[in-house]
């Protein structure tokens, strides 16, 4: 008898301490629950709590609407309680507000510049779970890390950058594709003009960040000096238009022969030719910027924000990024449109250094505008271009003395500014890049410096060339 009241004592001992650790382990905090050191990973016990997600975006509401069906309907969603997840579109420069408030989980699609520096001003979390990581190691989407070596933001996909053509005009002028940017070059190309026509449609690039990008891709591949002869000559063979949406408008139509385009636009200008227009991979020299996503500093809802995270980088979500938006994904869009595109571009990614343009790249966008893109300037442009050609035509030149002309006309102009006379330089772009973007007035006295140089030089020229026939 003894015995047994001392092993009903044992049982009663054990029930009171186990009931005491589970006692204990209630009254913990949340956070010391789920994990005593560092924050919480989607790997985890997902919380049962049904959550919301608010995404800050640049995606139009009609597209944050399409993208949250498709997550809604995902397992992941389910299995981490994300009941609803709310797109807002807003301007970048709110973006901070929505990070420094915790009213924003996740910031998805803008520009590296953006995401760059709200890395480097602290409103981003740092992304460090390592299932994100890996599965973004696995597909090959890049990262970027801040001053500390941490993941401040991931590219989920890839905007594309590449001109689209059209066949018809091509075929009106006999022309033949051109593969390059650099083909533009081909006084070939000059045919349209000769009769009154312009060969492409070019948006302003402070207008359009594929025009944008599309002068940045140019003066990093050829380098400054001819980067800005053969800039010149595509503003010579151009109309300058006012949108990304007009250059699409313009080829899709037949209004010009080519419009540099985003993926996007060359699939909807397709679409709007009846297979008249068409993308093209150029040759070595497709642009691809950046689609990122990153954590909001104080987001509320870490653990659900990185499984969305997760699903932009799966198979699903990669190819609801290629349906829904036509980004090329990190994983073949089989079955898609972009398949067909996707191998296109594959061997033709030019190496584009998105630092190095920010350095420059508000300098040389009104630069453009001022010696290429104003319609004084162009208007005198093409005649010195018509006029050169057609001594070519004449066989009054030689094609190596045209492109010495094309050098000569596109060479980065002199300029008088502040009292000081210098050549516009890759270093003296960097040098004002921040007061060109941020001074109005000095803005001002840049473009009208460089207008006035390029008139005078363009006058010379035509001169020149009058003189010879």
């Amino acid at each position: 008898m003894a015995s047994l009241r001392v092993l009903a004592g044992i049982v009663v001992l054990v029930i009171v301490v186990a009931g005491l650790l589970v006692g204990f382990r209630l009254l913990q905090a949340p956070g010391e629950r789920e994990k005593v050191t560092g924050a919480p990973t989607i790997t985890e016990s997902p919380t049962l709590a049904p959550v919301k997600l608010t995404v800050v975006t640049r995606l139009a509401p009609e597209e944050g609407e399409a993208l949250r069906s498709r997550f809604l309907a995902s397992g992941i969603a389910r299995e981490y309680g994300v009941v609803d997840i709310v797109f807002l579109k807003e301007d970048v420069s709110k973006w901070p507000i929505y990070a420094s408030e915790g009213r924003a989980d996740v910031f998805l699609i803008g520009g590296y510049a953006v995401y760059k520096d709200l890395c480097d001003k602290g409103y981003l979390k740092p992304i460090r779970d390592p299932e994100v990581l890996g599965v973004a190691e696995s597909i090959g989407a890049q990262v970027y890390r801040g001053a500390d070596g941490s993941v401040c933001f991931i590219a989920v996909s890839r905007t594309i950058f590449s001109y689209t053509v059209n066949t018809e005009f091509l075929s009106k002028y006999n022309l033949p594709e051109p593969t390059s940017w650099g083909d533009l070059l081909n006084p070939v190309y000059s045919k349209p003009l000769l009769v009154g026509e312009s060969f492409a449609s070019f948006p302003k690039p402070s207008k359009s960040t594929t025009a944008a990008r599309t002068a940045q891709l140019i003066l990093q591949k050829y380098g400054w000096d001819e980067g800005w002869a053969l800039l010149t000559v595509i503003g010579a063979l151009s109309y300058i238009v006012e949108s990304s949406e007009k250059a699409r408008d313009d080829v899709a139509l037949g209004v010009s022969g080519l419009a540099p385009t985003v993926l996007v636009y060359g699939v909807r200008a397709e679409e709007a030719s009846g297979g008249k227009a068409r993308f093209v991979a150029a040759r070595g020299e497709v642009l691809p910027d950046v689609s990122p996503v990153a954590l909001a500093m104080n987001t509320p809802n870490e653990r659900a924000a990185l499984a969305f995270i997760k699903w932009l980088l799966s198979p699903e979500g990669q190819r609801a990024l290629a349906e829904l938006f036509y980004y090329l994904p990190y994983v073949k869009p089989e079955g898609t449109r972009l398949e067909d595109v996707y191998e296109k571009v594959k061997g033709n990614i030019f190496n584009y250094d998105p630092e190095d343009a920010a350095m420059w790249e508000r300098a040389a966008i009104y630069y453009f505008e001022s010696a290429i893109g104003d319609p004084d300037a162009n208007t005198l442009l093409k005649k010195v271009w018509v006029k050169a050609v057609e001594l070519y035509n004449k066989g009054v030149i030689r094609g190596d003395e045209l492109r010495s002309i094309a050098i000569k006309l596109g060479s980065p102009l002199t300029i008088t500014l502040e009292g000081r006379t210098v050549k516009f330089t890759k270093d003296y772009a960097v040098e004002i890049n921040k007061r060109v973007a941020e001074d109005a007035s000095f803005r001002s006295e840049f473009i009208s410096a460089v207008k006035k140089a390029a008139l005078e030089r363009y006058k010379v020229i035509l001169r020149e060339l009058e003189a010879r026939g």
